[in-house]
Formats: structure tokens, sequence, C-alpha cells
């Protein structure tokens, strides 16, 4: 199918990438109310953002939900300025390549595995916060399409988002592992738990398959997320004394 054709379809069967400019507003809107409620907007501190709803390990074990609100809060605009500019330009194509639903179970299970590969580095004593885990589970998404799923997409646009996503992923992984600040644990976690559960859904490029067996693919996804999500939570590191 010419690329051009392709991409009409695409839009054609995906034609609003509500949920990627939701999650955008929504991150936005947070950082709204921590300025509001007195947070630095340029360096926020720790403590403020742990009252917050943070990401630390000896917190977390005791409040779960911790896992999903740390990916909301941000270091300040900069580094929400970044992540959603890399939501907004990844986003947008990986919701079209997976439909709106899948795209949001994909986002939310890699935030969670984010969430939860930081508290074994990171968020073991420090705290924690950002989109970017659920980011690269995005990222991870796309990378699944273009390496599992390349068949059925266009040569050439397989050829060209390869290469720049390929970039981006190993620039982005460099920067964590040289830089402190970054929180490289997340990123991979993210990254991996959203390969894995593209990797099982349906693309909805394939225009048949995914009519044929979207839902029940999307429900296996899922469940062996959680399955997944219960077992590295049962091997969570007891906090330092």
């Amino acid at each position: 199918m010419p690329q051009d054709e392709f991409v009409r379809r695409l839009v054609q069967a995906t034609p609003r990438t509500w949920v990627t400019t939701s999650i955008i507003a929504l991150n936005v809107l947070v950082w709204l109310a921590n300025v509001a409620g007195g947070l630095n907007p340029i360096v926020p501190d720790a403590a403020a953002l742990l009252g917050w709803g943070a990401n630390l390990l000896p917190l977390t074990r005791e409040q779960p939900w911790r896992l999903f609100t740390a990916t909301v809060l941000h270091g300040g605009i900069i580094h929400l300025a970044f992540n959603m500019w890399a939501l907004w330009d990844t986003g947008r194509i990986a919701e079209r390549f997976y439909g709106n639903g899948q795209f949001l179970l994909i986002y939310l299970v890699a935030g969670l595995f984010g969430s939860l590969a930081s508290l074994f580095f990171s968020a073991r004593s420090g705290v924690s916060v950002g989109a970017s885990g659920a980011i690269f589970g995005v990222v991870g998404a796309l990378l699944s399409a273009l390496f599992t799923k390349h068949h059925g997409l266009p040569p050439g646009l397989v050829a060209s988002m390869r290469s720049s996503i390929l970039l981006f992923t190993g620039y982005s992984l460099f920067m964590g592992f040289t830089s402190k600040h970054i929180d490289n644990a997340a990123h991979i976690g993210g990254m991996l738990s959203g390969f894995a559960m593209a990797t099982i859904m349906a693309g909805k490029f394939d225009w048949e398959g995914y009519r044929r067996s979207a839902f029940t693919r999307a429900v296996m996804a899922t469940a062996a997320a959680m399955i997944a999500a219960f077992l590295v939570w049962k091997l969570l590191p007891a906090p330092a004394a």
C-alpha cells in the first residue's frame, strides 16, 4: 500500500488522538496546581513533591497509589516541557498505530512499571517524579511496531521512523547513564513494558487482525502486565533502616 494511502487510512481509523492531548493537559494542570500551591516552578523542593504524591520506596510501599501520582508530577517547568514535547511527538503516532483505548493501556502500564523499576534504584532513597517512564513506554510501543509488526507498515515509513526513534532512544538512555539527575531505571522499565504490551496487542494498521482479535489480545496483555507488576512488587527491596 502506498504510504499516503496508508496514512489516510490510519487517520481515518483513529481520527482524534485525544488520549495524548488529555494526558498532556493533565500534566500541565497538575504542574499549575503545584505552582499555585507554593512549589517553586523551576526547582521544586523534594519534600514538597512528596506531599503531592512523588515516588519514594518507604512511602510507596505503604501508599502504592504513588506509583501513578508520581507520573504526573515534574521537577520544574523544564522537566515538564521536555516530557510533554516528547509525548506530543511520539504519542500521536503511537495512538494512531494502536488506537485510543490500547494506547491508554500502554501508557498506564508503562508508567506503572517505570515507577516500579525506579523503586529499585533512584526512588530507593531519593524522590522520583515525571512522565518519562510512561513516555518511554510509548517509544517502546513504536519500536515494537517497527521491529515486530513492520510487515504491516510501508517500508519507507519503517526506515525513516526506525532511524529517528533509535536515535532518540539511544541518546536519551546515554544521557540517563551519564547524569545522576535522570531516572534511567524508570525509562528502561517503561520502555520494556511498553514494548511487551504492544507486541502482544494488535496494531490498528493491521486492519483485519485488529478487528478480529484486538479485544482479546488487549485483555491478555493487561492481565500479563498485572501479574508481572504483582511479582515485581513482591520483590521490592526493604526500605533502608
